[in-house]
């Protein structure tokens, strides 16, 4: 356990009076005070990455961690994903703007995917939230940044022109900045991104440069509306003994509950329902809940608390849950034993709900909290109409070009907090940011090869 202060989710901190105008000189004189240059300069680290992973796994199941280190030691990337504390306690050592917003705290290229708005309209953002909290803005910019590099080396891609890159996707972002600041914010609050405007932008683009992205998006036109409950029953549900619908074992990623557990997943699905939205509470009285399975995802999530939840209404259709637990920040979990950050868990779900539902341009309707034997939860709809880029299997072209949205949506996503005109005023013709930030991701970069390495070698002990 390491003896730091913990880092606090309070809205306070980005509410201000202040004037737009005001709030931009603001971020002006902090340039001042921390040179755009300053967070360009990689100020190297001295830890012990296996210890600050065993601090943190120590928090989640046992017999579901070899399956755990299984998937973080596919890549360098992988491992990225798995480790967000080691970086969350990195960039605490680095040079920081000083200027605080709602940030993602995990915005690698993985936490962006296709999701479906209340509308049933297809929307592409940011889609994880766990590690969301108060921080400085850059945050997120560098882990987008180290992501890319990561998946261009998994790849084999000319290191001239992933720098190249990593430069783009930072003017990109300014850019995004720039456009923010021409709406008003009643237009930023209802900004989102469709896979429509997705494809005006690959319709932009010389045709060698958009082709293997425009497959990829046609493949997902064509999937994702058929990635629903329907397809959910068919293919994590089968029939019991008795003619009884239920969920596929498959140990230990997949398995039933006991029946105390059961019982209290009732209680606290009982207490989600009364503070979901109204509509969806009037919906959710004609479901009653059939069958729970814990059913670990992902890579970074891998090993927590996570279950899928059975409904079936009464006209005998059916709706699947997710039930994740939140965890407190990776950064966080470092100073905890393992009583304290259970206790600190029940205000982790609202956390992880407040954060997607003021980044994410439509959130889930389904999106609530609530928490059950001391641990906190949050619920969402499972897989629905949801897809993903697999980042590493883009060509150089296309991956440019996914980056570069990414780097634009999570500045769009950054100016939802009162606060962001201070990046306006900060990044004011800053050019220099881009290569700065680019070297830094590269320099990170070898640091996290390092702790790779560092991961294969504690495993082949």
């Amino acid at each position: 356990m390491l003896n730091q202060p913990l880092d606090v989710f309070d809205l306070k901190k980005v509410q201000v009076n202040a004037t737009k105008a005001e709030l931009e000189n603001d971020g002006k004189l902090q340039r001042r005070q921390v040179p755009v240059e300053k967070l360009g300069e990689y100020v190297p680290v001295q830890r012990d990455p296996i210890n600050l992973i065993k601090l943190t796994e120590a928090k989640m199941i046992p017999e579901l961690l070899p399956l755990r280190h299984q998937r973080m030691a596919a890549s360098r990337f992988a491992f990225f994903r798995g480790t967000a504390e080691l970086m969350e306690q990195d960039l605490k050592q680095q040079f920081q703007s000083g200027i605080s917003i709602i940030i993602n705290g995990d915005a690698h290229l993985g936490n962006y995917g296709f999701y479906a708005s209340p509308e049933r309209k297809l929307l592409f953002d940011l889609n994880d939230f766990d590690e969301a909290r108060i921080g400085n803005w850059e945050s997120d910019l560098k882990r987008l940044l180290v992501s890319t590099y990561l998946v261009g080396l998994q790849n084999e891609f000319d290191i001239d022109r992933m720098r190249t890159l990593l430069g783009s996707m930072c003017k990109v972002y300014r850019r995004g900045v720039k456009h923010a600041e021409t709406l008003s914010l009643l237009q930023r609050f209802y900004f989102s991104y469709e896979i429509h405007d997705m494809m005006q932008t690959l319709n932009s683009l010389e045709d060698t440069d958009r082709a293997e992205m425009s497959r990829i998006i046609d493949r997902i036109l064509k999937k994702s509306p058929k990635n629903n409950s329907e397809m959910v029953i068919k293919k994590f549900t089968t029939l019991d003994l008795r003619g009884r619908l239920v969920f596929r074992e498959n140990p230990p990623r997949a398995r039933h509950v006991s029946d105390r557990t059961f019982k209290q997943i009732q209680a606290a699905f009982n207490s989600y329902r009364n503070y979901v939205r109204e509509d969806v509470r009037v919906l959710l009285a004609s479901y009653h809940l059939s069958d729970v399975i814990r059913y670990s995802v992902g890579v970074g999530s891998f090993g927590t608390r996570c279950f899928l939840l059975l409904l079936t209404g009464i006209d005998g259709s059916h709706l699947v849950l997710q039930m994740k637990e939140a965890l407190p920040l990776r950064y966080n979990l470092l100073a905890m034993p393992v009583a304290e950050s259970i206790k600190s868990s029940l205000n982790a779900g609202r956390r992880i709900v407040t954060a997607q539902k003021v980044l994410q341009s439509a959130s889930d309707p389904f999106l609530g909290s609530t928490h059950f034997d001391g641990r906190g939860y949050y619920l969402r709809q499972f897989r629905d109409m949801k897809e993903s880029i697999d980042a590493t299997r883009l060509d150089l072209e296309s991956l440019s070009v996914y980056a570069e949205i990414c780097s634009f949506l999570l500045a769009m996503a950054h100016f939802q907090s009162p606060t962001a005109p201070r990046i306006a005023g900060y990044l004011r013709k800053q050019k220099q940011l881009d290569e700065g930030l680019a070297n830094w991701a590269i320099k990170y970069s070898e640091q996290v090869d390092q702790d790779y390495q560092r991961f294969l070698a504690y495993l082949a002990q």
